[in-house]
């Protein structure tokens, strides 16, 4: 078929379709359609050029920061919302424990800080830096952005370096021995307690991981040291000068005392700390003087009643000092020997009995001396062997 004969034929089915319109007329709706694309194309243009102008200054829709939609907000806006959003976790209570104590610290007190700032400028640049294309699609097809980022958290050293040594500053301590103070009058007691130091350097490294891992709870890392000596004031004897009185403390309390004469004023029963350095059973006397002052004295006295030294004599730590027993037991409650304690004879045997040696002794004075002079034979007797026991070292045969 001829070329003009195939345009007849295309014209003739084109007037089927459309069989009124002449040529004139598909110009006129053909320009009108063209029209209209354009006047769309470019009212779609300015649609896209409006929701840029609109977001100016603020972050695409579409972007997502810490599981926080940001879309709309400005920069300001959006670090607040990433921050309250994160801030639970940098406000949760960390607890260390040690026994019984426990310490809490969260990691924004040991300096931990977030990047949200950075995160939002980048999401902000992200939207600033959208193209025509891409703002077109948003405003048209409900595209969005798609910018989505978590928030790192950055916990400093030197906070937890800070944190862990003022801890150990409040927490650290010496071994301290058992030890006694009688400045009252009284005894008190102060137990031996255990030493202690901080290990602060496995310290800081459980406490990063707490913070690394999210755990809520640590144990503080110590070591200890026990004192040397726990038992040294089991038994304390004290004597209160003035009051002559004998205490016995055991366990840290009182269990026996008894009524004792301690040295007249110008021969005063030593005062301080001193211990039991022997105990004497059932000691001799041995006249120290018998060709001048002990003459009219027998060589010895043997054991017994009638003895200087009692029945029992327990010497001090203090030169020519000791607990003894005696007959002369009106003295007792006063201030009437030449230094050392008298006491009873059933008292003696008793203390004797209770207290080893060693056993602590604390001499104070409480009260005014209540003076007792006389000249008995027992008593110029009992402070003449009190005196020739002052150079003794230790029991013999003619003492015990």
């Amino acid at each position: 078929m001829s070329a003009p004969a195939d345009n007849q034929a295309k014209r003739t089915g084109l007037s089927r379709l459309v069989p009124h319109l002449s040529r004139r007329t598909w110009v006129i709706v053909l320009s009108v359609f063209l029209g209209l694309v354009a006047a769309g194309i470019a009212g779609v243009s300015y649609a896209s050029y409006r929701y840029g102008q609109d977001h100016e200054g603020r972050i695409l829709p579409g972007s997502v920061i810490a599981g926080v939609d940001v879309g709309g907000m400005s920069t300001e806006e959006a670090i607040e919302a990433v921050r309250d959003a994160i801030g639970p976790q940098l406000d949760r209570p960390i607890t260390i424990s040690y026994d019984s104590k426990t310490w809490t610290v969260t990691p924004r007190e040991l300096g931990a800080r977030s990047d949200a700032r950075s995160a939002v400028r980048a999401a902000l640049n992200e939207s600033n830096d959208a193209s025509f294309v891409k703002l077109m699609r948003m405003r048209v097809l409900g595209d969005d952005l798609g910018f989505e980022r978590e928030v790192a958290i950055t916990y400093p050293r030197q906070g937890i370096r800070g944190f862990v040594k003022g801890l150990a500053e409040s927490f650290d301590r010496e071994a301290r021995e058992q030890s006694i103070d009688y400045s009252s009058g009284w005894v008190k007691f102060i137990d031996a307690r255990q030493g202690r130091t901080v290990k602060q350097k496995a310290t800081r490294q459980d406490l990063m991981d707490a913070l690394v891992d999210e755990d809520d709870s640590i144990e503080l890392q110590v070591a200890t040291a026990e004192p040397k000596e726990t038992d040294r004031y089991d038994q304390v004897l004290l004597v209160r000068i003035g009051e002559n009185k004998l205490y016995l403390y055991q366990d840290g309390k009182i269990t026996h005392d008894w009524v004792v004469a301690t040295g007249l004023p110008e021969y005063p029963t030593p005062t301080g700390e001193f211990e039991v350095e022997l105990k004497r059973y059932l000691p001799t006397w041995v006249n120290p003087a018998p060709d001048t002052w002990g003459a009219d004295m027998p060589e010895s006295i043997p054991p017994g009643p009638g003895n200087p030294l009692g029945l029992r004599a327990i010497n001090w730590t203090a030169p020519a000092i000791r607990f003894h027993g005696t007959s002369a037991t009106y003295s007792l409650g006063f201030n009437a020997s030449h230094g050392c304690v008298r006491m009873s004879n059933e008292d003696v045997i008793e203390l004797y009995d209770l207290i080893d040696v060693g056993t602590p002794i604390i001499s104070i004075e409480v009260a005014p001396f209540k003076p007792l002079y006389g000249s008995s034979s027992v008593v110029d007797t009992e402070t003449t062997q009190e005196n020739q026991d002052a150079g003794s070292e230790g029991p013999d045969d003619s003492e015990d």
